[in-house]
C-alpha cells in the first residue's frame, strides 16, 4: 500500500476519535465548530452556505445542523434584508457563553492529547491539510 492511503486511513480514524472526546457542555465537535466560525465572522453571522463550504458539508447538511441549535437557544436564523431567500445564522449571547465553556474544556483536553514535543509540528501539518482541502 502506498503512503497516502495509511495517511488517509489513520486521518479519517482520528478525527472520528477526537470529534468524539472533543464533545463537550452537551456540544458536538462539529457543533462547536459552528459557533466559533459564527462567533469569528463579521457582524457573527454567517450565511449557511458560507457555513458549509467552511465545514466541508452541503446546505442542506447545515440546515439540520442548525435546527437544534437554534431550539437551544445558542443560534438565531435571520433573514437576509437583501435576499428574501437567504437565511444568516447568528450565535446568541448564550451561545457566546457556551463557547467560551467549550474552549476552555477543549483546550484543556487537546493538551492531555497532543504532546508536549510534538505541538512544533502542528503548524505544518495544518499547512499540509490546508492544501488538502483547498
Amino acid at each position: 500500500m502506498k503512503k497516502t492511503i495509511p495517511f488517509l486511513f489513520s486521518l479519517v480514524k482520528t478525527n472520528t476519535i477526537l470529534s468524539r472526546r472533543l464533545s463537550v457542555h452537551g456540544l458536538a465537535f462539529t457543533d462547536f465548530m459552528i459557533l466559533s466560525y459564527l462567533d469569528e465572522a463579521p457582524e457573527q453571522k454567517l450565511r449557511r452556505v458560507d457555513l458549509a463550504e467552511k465545514l466541508g458539508l452541503t446546505a442542506s447538511g447545515i440546515t439540520r445542523m442548525l435546527l437544534p441549535l437554534e431550539k437551544l437557544g445558542i443560534i438565531e436564523r435571520n433573514l437576509d434584508d437583501n435576499d428574501a431567500r437567504a437565511r444568516y445564522a447568528t450565535i446568541t449571547k448564550a451561545g457566546k457563553n457556551l463557547l467560551e465553556d467549550a474552549k476552555g474544556s477543549i483546550e484543556m483536553k487537546l493538551e492531555d492529547i497532543i504532546p508536549e514535543d510534538e505541538k512544533d509540528k502542528l503548524i505544518e501539518f495544518t499547512k499540509l491539510l490546508e492544501k488538502i482541502n483547498s
